[in-house]
C-alpha cells in the first residue's frame, strides 16, 4: 500500500512538472508580437538572413515605448506551403498581432489568412492583389514604377526589341505585364514573353524560341537558382552582355555573372540605414532589408498611437508619416507604401545605383 502511494505521488509530481514546463515555454510575455516569415534556408537563405537582421535592428533601435515588442520568426524556405504552415502557427499559437512576409508567393498565401484572422500583414512583394482587404499592406516599389524606369532606360539606349523571361509567380508576372503594357508607348516591341516554373533546369528550347524573334535585349525576371541557370544557358547561345532585369541581379548567389550590367531595382535605402546596418553586421543590407526595417517601425508607430487592437492599428496605419530606411514613409488608400525605382549596375560584385 505504501509503495502505491509513493508511485501515485511521483506521478502527480511528474505531471505537475510537465505542466509547469509547458506553461513556461508558452507563457504570455505581455509583449506585442510581430511575426516574420522569411526564407532562412534554401537558395535564398542569404535574403532571409538580411530580413531577420533588419527586423532585429529595428527592435534594438526603438528606444522608449509604451509597449514591449517581440519578434517571432519562422522559416518558409521560399515555399508557399511552408509559408501557410508558419503563418497558421504564428496566428493561432504565438498570437502575433502582425505579420511580415517576403515575395509575392508568400504574400498571396498569407493575405487571406491575415484578413480572416484580423492580423496586420505587410508583404515585401510586388503583386498588388496582396493588399486587398482591411489588414493587408505592401511595402515595395510597385511594378508600374519598375517597368516605367526599365522602359525609359531602354528608350535612352535606343533598344527597340526585347524578350522577357519570367518565373511563374504573381509578382514577377505583374512586372512582366507592366513591361508589355508600357513598351508600345515608347515604340519598343516585346517580341516574346517566356514564363517558366520554379525548378526548371533546361531553358534551351525557350531561348531558341525567343532568339528567333530577334530581340536586342533580354529581360530576366527570376530567382536563384533558375536565374543563374538561365543566364549561363543564354551565354551558350552567345547572349552575355545584352541582358537586364528588374531586381533579379540582387537575388543571385553569383553576382559575378552580372558584372557591369545595368538593371532596375526597387527604391534605394538611405545612406544612414546602410551605414547603420554595415556597422552592426559588417555587410551590405540585402534586398528588402530596408523595407522590413521600415515595416517594423510602421507597425510600432501605429500601435503606440492606437493601442493593441488590430482593427484600430489598421486604421492608424493610413496616417503614417515617418522618415524611414527608404526615405519618407506614407501609406496610400490602397495599402501601398509608395516608393520610386532606381537604375543600378553590378560593379565589383556589388549593386551600385547609377541614378534615381
Amino acid at each position: 500500500m505504501q509503495s502505491k502511494r509513493i508511485i501515485a505521488i511521483v506521478i502527480v509530481v511528474l505531471v505537475a512538472v510537465v505542466i509547469l514546463v509547458d506553461v513556461f515555454n508558452n507563457k504570455d510575455t505581455g509583449a506585442v508580437k510581430i511575426g516574420i516569415v522569411a526564407p532562412l534556408s534554401g537558395n535564398l537563405a542569404f535574403m532571409g538572413e538580411g530580413l531577420e537582421n533588419a527586423a532585429r535592428l529595428a527592435i534594438e533601435n526603438l528606444g522608449d515605448t509604451k509597449y514591449k515588442y517581440e519578434l517571432v520568426i519562422e522559416d518558409d524556405a521560399f515555399d508557399p506551403k511552408k509559408t501557410v504552415s508558419a503563418v497558421n502557427k504564428l496566428t493561432s499559437i504565438d498570437k502575433v498581432s502582425s505579420l511580415i512576409t517576403f515575395a509575392s508567393a508568400a504574400g498571396s498565401a498569407t493575405s487571406p489568412i491575415a484578413e480572416k484572422s484580423k492580423v496586420i500583414h505587410f508583404s515585401v512583394a510586388a503583386d498588388p492583389t496582396i493588399a486587398k482587404g482591411d489588414y493587408n499592406f505592401i511595402h515595395w516599389t510597385p511594378p508600374v514604377e519598375e517597368a516605367t524606369t526599365l522602359i525609359s532606360e531602354l528608350e535612352k539606349r535606343e533598344i527597340k526589341k526585347i524578350a522577357v523571361f519570367g518565373a511563374n509567380i504573381s509578382g514577377i508576372i505583374a512586372v512582366a505585364d507592366e513591361i508589355n503594357r508600357l513598351a508600345p508607348e515608347k515604340n519598343i516591341i516585346v517580341t516574346d514573353t517566356e514564363i517558366f516554373n520554379f525548378g526548371t533546369t533546361d531553358f534551351r528550347t525557350q531561348i531558341k524560341k525567343a532568339m528567333s524573334t530577334g530581340p536586342e535585349m533580354y529581360v530576366l525576371l527570376a530567382f536563384s537558382p533558375e536565374l543563374e541557370i538561365l543566364t549561363k544557358q543564354l551565354g551558350e547561345f552567345g547572349v552575355k552582355k545584352n541582358i537586364t532585369s528588374a531586381e533579379s541581379f540582387e537575388l543571385t548567389t553569383e553576382p559575378k555573372l552580372f558584372e557591369g550590367l545595368w538593371y532596375v531595382n526597387a527604391a534605394d535605402s538611405t545612406g544612414a540605414f546602410i551605414e547603420m546596418y554595415k556597422n552592426k553586421y559588417g555587410i551590405q543590407p540585402a534586398l528588402g532589408a530596408a523595407n522590413v526595417y521600415d515595416i517594423v517601425n510602421i507597425i510600432v508607430n501605429a500601435t503606440e498611437k492606437s493601442g493593441t487592437k488590430t482593427s484600430e492599428i489598421a486604421k492608424e496605419l493610413y496616417k503614417t508619416d515617418l522618415d524611414g530606411a527608404l526615405g519618407k514613409i506614407s501609406i496610400d488608400p490602397e495599402g501601398f507604401v509608395i516608393s520610386k525605382a532606381v537604375l543600378r549596375m553590378i560593379k565589383n560584385g556589388i549593386p551600385v545605383t547609377i541614378t534615381n
